[in-house]
């Protein structure tokens, strides 16, 4: 039998190193799909690892710069006590009366913003400000924080200990604003303004319409085909519990709003944010651009602090509470002669303001003064920013001391 035609003699007489051959083209190839396998597993591995590692840094940052934020809004919330309880303080007062300085919000304005980076530079150094640099300057600007040079020099501790105030790792700027410098809108919910029949009677309508007024303001709606009254008053209707419109052609106030899309009804209860106002009819775009940042939807009162209001603000004022409607003309003189008046202090109360309007020829509403005007204010907005490495986090809040409480009572309280 020959070899070929029986299979078992064919394979006992093939020659050795052709098997052999075979057996290791087989292992080459298993070897390579291991390592293929493995440099996979390994790279995804390392990917996750470096993913997660990235996350936990972010994590931690952000963390960090929550709790800056928090720090920049403690501390204004301490000068906030202090300068109330000054405001307190019968000695203090009557000592600063006869040195001529003003308590009222002194305090807190004499601090209108806390910024760690600048006092890093400052401290950094030696307190000499024409040692900072442009660029150590423009950094700041630009990213908030400072150079890894100042910082590390502005943590050297100090005489008495080894640390120093600002040995922590970010950076914090915050800055606080009082209400009661602006129109509060949701004073349309107040008691005096329930018992209002008509949209022409309402104290803050009317205060509203003032700041609109003047012959520029006339002309800047008049070119918009836009009547003053007619949103007025749906920001009445917004605030107000019925369902009828206030101004315009009359009518239900969902009118404005069911056509919508999407369709949306007036809210019929007072505004939770300064935004929410964009939603009304009338103050989408460009009337809110020019009047919201006068207007205010925080504190319980609806007075006007005139010792920290705009002068559109002032001008309100004297307008919603003049028993004559000044010309623009009259107005302008006698808000030259306040502002003069003004140069040498504050007003240290209602019946002040209103004696220097009358002073200049614009005899005040007792009763519109009382009620509209204040010469301090209760109602504070502090917004902090936290910022470590790339993480940012700003904190919003609303602190409310008209109702007694020392430490001030939390109105609003936003964490982006």
């Amino acid at each position: 039998m020959s070899a070929r035609k029986n299979p078992l003699l064919h394979a006992l007489l093939r020659p050795r190193g052709q098997s052999r051959h075979r057996r290791s083209g087989v292992a080459l190839l298993v070897v390579i799909t291991t390592v293929m396998v493995m440099t996979l597993l390994i790279t995804d591995l390392t990917y996750g690892s470096r993913v997660r590692m990235l996350v936990a840094y972010h994590a931690r940052d952000r963390a960090q710069a929550e709790w800056l934020a928090r720090s920049g809004f403690n501390l204004y919330r301490i000068i906030l006590v202090a300068n109330k309880e000054l405001e307190k303080n019968s000695t203090i007062k009557e000592f600063a009366d006869s040195m001529g300085l003003p308590i009222g919000d002194a305090l807190w304005q004499m601090v209108p913003v806390l910024n760690t980076g600048l006092l890093r530079m400052l401290m950094g150094s030696g307190g000499d400000a024409s040692d900072v640099s442009e660029e150590d300057i423009e950094t700041l600007k630009t990213t908030g924080q400072v150079s890894e040079e100042i910082e590390e020099a502005s943590r050297e501790g100090g005489l008495f200990s080894d640390r120093n105030f600002l040995d922590f790792e970010g950076d914090f700027s915050a800055e606080v604003h009082d209400h009661e410098s602006r129109i509060n809108i949701n004073a349309f919910a107040l008691a005096d303004e329930k018992s209002v029949t008509s949209i022409y009677e309402s104290p803050t309508a009317k205060q509203l319409y003032a700041l609109m007024s003047g012959e520029d303001n006339d002309q800047w709606f008049l070119e918009r085909d836009i009547d003053r009254w007619e949103i007025i008053g749906n920001l009445k209707d917004w605030v107000d519990l019925d369902s009828m419109r206030s101004a315009g052609q009359g009518g239900y106030e969902d009118s404005l709003y069911n056509t919508l899309e999407p369709p949306y009804l007036t809210k019929n209860a007072p505004f939770d944010t300064t935004e929410e106002i964009k939603l009304v009819a009338g103050w989408e775009g460009e009337v809110f651009d020019k009047f919201g940042p006068n207007l205010t939807v925080f504190g319980s009162s609806g007075k006007i602090n005139v010792n920290n209001a705009t002068d559109d603000v002032v001008k309100s004022v004297v307008r919603a509470c003049s028993e004559t409607v000044p010309a623009d003309s009259t107005m302008d003189l006698c808000m030259e002669t306040m502002e003069f008046m003004f140069s040498r202090g504050s007003w240290g109360s209602a019946k002040e303001f209103s004696q220097s309007a009358e002073q200049c020829g614009l005899p005040l509403l007792k009763e519109c003064v009382d009620a509209r005007v204040a010469t301090s204010s209760q109602t504070f907005d502090i917004i902090s920013i936290g910022l470590v490495g790339t993480s940012a986090v700003t904190l919003h809040a609303v602190l409310d001391f008209s109702g007694g409480n020392s430490k001030g009572e939390l109105q609003y309280w936003r964490m982006d």
